[in-house]
């Protein structure tokens, strides 16, 4: 039974946007891991306590006998570690606080970082030894700034933390100018759960963002597939069936193909002299706006024995607009470039 640790730093309970955000991973995982356990680790309910001499103390002195009982200073610390010990994957939810993560959030790391329990010494050097787990990182700051400047104290410290003992597999999902308007706060939140949701994809299911239903989804996909399947059988009317009535071919250095009659034209005068073995996408990024939505990604078609390619290369680049008609989502704009 796989098991999620999430740690929620935020001192507000209510209307903290880590948490909720933290709370859309959370479902997320439990959708992808069916009978899996969530442990909660409120440090805002339930605060860990700051170091104190005591534990320090604890820490430093010899274990106790086999079978003896723990020093007292060792109970909390002890119990932390076993919790993290268990979990397979950790989710950390954190605000920026003063430039850095909250000291409740650096207290619990002083009680999960112990000699020989989460990391050791070897040869003179620290190894982590949580190498087996994972994690995700939700962080939210009011302002914008970029993770790579010099005063970026949050996810620095928490990833030079979470590799310390071992964990370098980090997968950073970061909020921030969650001090600007509702609108622009609400298109960030929206792209923090499509990077979520990206995490959880099947392979070849792109990011996708805007309000895309189900049933979009299952149909824009529908497209893709049966894109693949017309130009594998070269059957110029499967495909030109995909498409809107004003569908525009665009290829660098050849004539803009616009309308469905000279897209069929051009699509059959290519399958008389190309024979494809396969076509494969990998989407990447999907984005909606009305009843439009643009995908880019890449492409990859291999011709059968004596077939030539026409316009097409092995490896392509493309971006393509679909339309939401009233018979459903269609092509309206296929473009593409070759890779080098």
């Amino acid at each position: 039974m796989k098991r999620l640790l999430r740690i929620d730093a935020s001192a507000r309970t209510q209307g903290s946007i880590s948490r909720s955000v933290a709370d859309y991973f959370q479902v997320r995982w439990t959708e992808s891991n069916p009978g899996g356990r969530v442990i909660v680790r409120d440090l805002a309910r339930y605060p860990v306590p700051h170091l104190d001499a005591a534990t320090i103390a604890a820490f430093l002195a010899p274990p106790p006998p086999s079978g003896g009982p723990p020093p007292e200073g060792l109970v909390l610390s002890d119990a932390l570690i076993d919790e993290l010990s268990s979990a397979d994957h950790l989710l950390i939810s954190s605000p920026l606080y003063n430039l850095t993560l909250p000291s409740t959030l650096k207290a619990y790391f002083d009680h999960v970082i112990r000699n020989d329990r989460t990391f050791a010494q070897v040869e003179g050097r620290y190894v982590g030894l949580l190498t087996s787990k994972s994690a995700s990182v939700v962080t939210a700051r009011g302002g914008v700034a970029s993770p790579a400047a010099e005063d970026e104290l949050q996810t620095r410290t928490l990833r030079a933390i979470l590799a310390f003992i071992g964990v370098t597999k980090v997968d950073l999902i970061s909020l921030d100018g969650m001090s600007g308007d509702e609108a622009s706060r609400s298109r960030r939140i929206a792209r923090a759960r499509a990077e979520i949701d990206h995490l959880f994809a099947s392979p070849g299911e792109p990011v996708c963002l805007g309000p895309f239903t189900e049933e979009d989804r299952r149909e824009i996909g529908g497209l893709r597939a049966a894109q693949a399947a017309a130009i594998q059988r070269g059957d110029a009317e499967a495909y030109a069936a995909l498409c809107t009535d004003d569908i525009q071919l665009l290829i660098p250095g050849h004539e803009v193909v616009s309308g469905l009659e000279r897209f069929l034209a051009c699509e059959a005068e290519l399958f008389r002299s190309a024979s494809f073995a396969s076509f494969r996408k990998t989407p990447e990024r999907i984005e909606r706006s009305g009843d439009l939505a643009v995908e880019v990604g890449r492409q990859e078609v291999a011709m059968r024995r004596g077939g030539t390619a026409g316009v097409f290369a092995a490896r392509q680049k493309y971006t393509h607009v679909f339309r939401r008609t009233a018979q459903g989502w269609r092509f309206a704009v296929l473009m593409s470039n070759a890779i080098e």
